[in-house]
């Protein structure tokens, strides 16, 4: 049990990842940078729009010498999995669009570890039982986490639909009750003018 542990913790020490939350105000442009430092690191993004406006953002991702490797315009999540064919830094951008005035929380994951090589498969090969259950271990957990990530996305965005619509039919509450007052006078000046015409007839 305890060697299963160590292998455990030294599978998951070889991955670099870090899961940050961030408001991006309207029109601001924000950008985090992860480094591979040799070519075949395996480089996964995920974001997703947690709050505010319409659950949207535009991203950008560039690698070493500002090359564009993906481009979205109003996404509201995102998961993406590539390899660094290059040394260097690769950017990850997030802007509020200009057509946008709301401040909207993402929440994103930047993940560098290594890619298996072709040697490495065959050494797969060669493995005992433990750290074959050890990288089964490791990739349920990180299923269990984008789960956990999508469900908590998801809760976000219906509590904000029910504020959302909660407020809608408070005002409309508000705005019903005013009519109703004001159909009620109306009422009451026309049934006082009514009477006062047929005085002065008299």
């Amino acid at each position: 049990m305890l060697r299963k542990l160590v292998l455990l913790l030294a599978l998951l020490a070889m991955v670099n990842a870090v899961t940050l939350r961030k408001w991006i105000a309207s029109h601001e442009k924000s950008c985090y940078f992860a480094w591979a430092d040799s070519p075949g690191k395996k480089i996964a993004f995920f974001f997703a729009v947690h709050q505010g406006g319409n659950f949207d953002i535009d991203y950008e991702v560039e690698g070493p010498n500002n090359r564009q490797l993906f481009k979205g315009d109003a996404e509201r999540q995102g998961d993406f999995v590539f390899t660094a064919t290059q040394v260097g830094e690769y950017a990850f951008c997030f802007k509020n669009g200009l057509a946008s005035f709301a401040d909207k929380l993402v929440e994103f994951d930047i993940t560098v570890e290594d890619e298996a090589r072709p040697e490495d498969i065959a050494k797969r090969t060669k493995r005992d039982e433990v750290m074959t259950s050890v990288v089964g271990i490791a990739s349920d957990l990180q299923q269990i986490t984008k789960f956990m990530k999508y469900f908590r996305l998801r809760e976000n965005r219906n509590f904000a639909t029910v504020s959302s619509t909660e407020s809608r039919v408070w005002w409309f509450s508000i705005l019903e009750s005013l009519c109703v007052v004001l159909v009620a006078v109306i009422q009451v000046y026309a049934i006082r003018a009514l009477f006062t015409a047929k005085r002065s007839r008299l």
